[in-house]
């Protein structure tokens, strides 16, 4: 097989992974004031689940809530908002239980992206 059919294969496969399916994640659902669990670090025992198309975290100076979102277009990505001089963290993400970790790191879809744009690239020379 030629190395460019090869590469539009790989491109092809790694543009499907890219599809959304929209399918029902389950998180965390908690609110530190009133679980010490739900701050970090993070303690999932006795920690309530929601489902939604994403998970969310906010975390702001005393207290941290975690819980779910539908979104129409759901992104791994974190915001700080500033609201009457407090700061919030909020991040969002699109795997089950992703909102227990610290914080959110960028999607492996991104990644994929960034392959398919380089295979691109690299057929077009």
């Amino acid at each position: 097989m030629e190395l460019k059919t090869q590469a539009v294969y790989v491109a092809v496969l790694l543009a499907c992974t890219l599809i959304d399916s929209s399918e029902a994640i389950i998180c965390y659902k908690c609110n530190s004031a009133q679980k010490s669990g739900c701050s970090d670090p993070f303690k999932s025992d006795g920690i309530d689940n929601c489902t939604g198309t994403a998970c969310a975290k906010t975390r702001g100076k005393t207290v941290t809530n975690r819980y779910c979102l539908d979104p129409t277009s759901p992104e791994n990505k974190c915001t700080e908002n500033t609201e009457s001089g407090a700061i919030s963290f909020v991040c969002a993400c699109t795997s089950d239980y992703c909102n227990s970790v610290k914080t959110i790191n960028p999607s492996a879809w991104l990644l994929a992206v960034v392959g398919v744009l380089s295979l691109s690239a690299a057929i077009r020379n």
